[in-house]
């Protein structure tokens, strides 16, 4: 009987430690903890009573939605920095893809023209950085930098600098992509949990993904056992345009404009959920999983500096910290250095 219970009480501790090891657990409790500091602050500087601020449904729902397209982006890009690259240019194409899916609603109110086209030119600008990258051999970081200039001028030529508008009157399976409800379920959320179930299963169900950590890992072993490492990066580059592609027709078919001349740091935000999300910046670890743990610990944290009242400068510091931290630690982890003891 003792020796039951003692088998009985090793299976729990040994499916606790692989619960806790888990990619994105930590950022899971952190991003609760973070939740809960934001409600006491609230709180505190409105002087306490009349119920929840920060926790409540509401606002966790919109803490949500507001980070859906920047989450189906950084699906995208966690396979491509699971491989060890990086795609900095994903802020600039999600602009011109915007401006691209206006520009064919607004030429020819055919909602397959604007939802296949826009997409299809996304996995383009993913096969050309993709190219660059693995058959050329090009720096990740250096070449994606630069495409985001072509990206960003490709945006203003093709909405010869001005803001397009999508008529109210446009295509209605143009409008549904972007609008319908299935009960209280929006279908962007839909479509989060569609592109994260889908990617999550290559990651986790696949051979090609399981190769891509390898090439991430190890990229010396991954050549010579015969993985098509340049292939593989290529799919990855061109998974993430797609991903972009899905984005900007979402974002048209809701907000129906489209500014080329904004500034964007979508970049930054889908480099932070996912490396908030436990992806290893040199390759080899991450998951869909932790990924979703960072889009929503980043949207906790980009709310409550809103509900604070924190300018956007000090927003950004702040993040801006919170990407550099991070990424010390994994950096020193990979290194061997211990962050922490551990209970003998």
């Amino acid at each position: 009987m003792a020796d039951m219970k003692a088998k009985k009480k090793g299976q729990e501790n040994s499916r606790w430690q692989r619960f806790i090891h888990a990619d994105g657990v930590s950022v899971f409790f952190a991003m609760i903890v973070v939740a809960i500091l934001f409600e006491i602050i609230l709180q505190v500087m409105r002087g306490g009573g009349g119920g929840l601020i920060f926790l409540t449904p509401a606002n966790l729902a919109s803490i949500l939605r507001q980070q859906l397209y920047v989450g189906i982006i950084a699906f995208g890009m966690t396979l491509v920095m699971i491989t060890g690259e990086i795609d900095l240019s994903v802020g600039y194409q999600l602009t011109m893809l915007c401006s691209i899916c206006a520009l064919f609603m607004i030429k020819t109110n055919n909602a397959f023209v604007g939802i296949v086209g826009t997409i299809g030119i996304g996995i383009l600008c993913g096969f050309v950085n993709g190219w660059l990258v693995s058959y050329l051999r090009l720096n990740s970081f250096i070449t994606t930098l630069g495409m985001s200039s072509v990206y960003s001028a490709l945006a203003l030529m093709v909405s010869a600098g001005t803001v397009l508008v999508i008529p109210n009157d446009c295509s209605p399976a143009f409008q549904w992509f972007g609008t319908a409800k299935f009960g209280p379920i929006s279908i962007l959320i839909v479509w989060f949990i569609i592109v994260a179930v889908v990617l999550g299963f290559i990651l986790s169900r696949t051979v090609y993904g399981q190769q891509m950590y390898i090439i991430g890992s190890n990229p010396i072993a991954a050549k010579f056992s015969g993985i098509h490492y340049k292939r593989n990066k290529l799919i990855a580059y061109m998974i993430v345009g797609a991903c972009c592609g899905l984005a900007a027709v979402v974002m048209m078919a809701n907000v129906k404009s489209s500014n080329p001349q904004s500034s964007s740091g979508t970049e930054m935000e889908v480099i932070l959920c996912v490396v908030l999300g436990g992806c290893a910046v040199t390759g080899g670890k991450g998951s869909v999983w932790g990924t979703i743990i960072g889009v929503l610990f980043y949207g906790v944290l980009n709310t409550g500096f809103t509900m604070m009242n924190l300018t956007e400068y000090m927003r950004w510091i702040i993040m801006g910290l919170i990407m550099v931290l991070v990424l010390s630690m994994d950096v020193l982890q990979e290194r061997g250095v211990k962050l922490w003891k551990k209970k003998a």
